[in-house]
């Protein structure tokens, strides 16, 4: 059936599908009773960025469905000049503007790896997927970044 259509009508196609996708990615980077070995992977994104659609669609929800990352990776998303609310690591209300003010986030999309803190402990992963390989980048800075955080003995 799409064989047919134009290129542009195509990627309309697509930009509203993608548009109406999946639900957004929660915000909130607090968890209460929340695990202190969870590696909370957060991108922060613009809207209309399709870089950010890719990324948020097709390489964050492979995470969690991967056994190695299930019980200690969060996946969250941070609007980089969004005015709306979240609750940060420390319990306290704020935007996702200043988030990403205090994170010195400016670039979309730009995936930060923090402990239950807010602490760094991967180097970021900017920019989008242009040749293939951002899985294999974030898988690798999703590891190092779980080496980083000592984990929880469940006896």
């Amino acid at each position: 059936m799409f064989a047919r259509l134009s290129a542009p009508l195509a990627a309309l196609l697509f930009a509203t599908h993608a548009a109406a996708g999946p639900a957004p990615l929660p915000s909130s980077l607090h968890e209460a009773g929340g695990r202190p070995d969870r590696l909370y992977v957060v991108l922060f994104s613009l809207p209309d960025c399709p870089y950010c659609v890719a990324v948020r669609q097709a390489y964050l929800p492979a995470l969690p469905d991967d056994p190695r990352f299930r019980e200690r990776v969060r996946i969250r998303e941070v609007g980089i000049g969004s005015t709306r609310q979240l609750i940060d690591f420390d319990g306290q209300k704020t935007s996702h503007a200043d988030v990403a003010r205090r994170l010195k986030v400016k670039f979309a999309p730009t995936v930060l790896f923090l402990d239950a803190a807010g602490q760094p402990r991967a180097e970021a992963l900017l920019g989008g997927d242009s040749v293939g390989l951002y899985g294999g980048y974030l898988e690798k800075r999703v590891v190092q970044a779980l080496e980083a955080i000592p984990a929880t003995r469940r006896d």
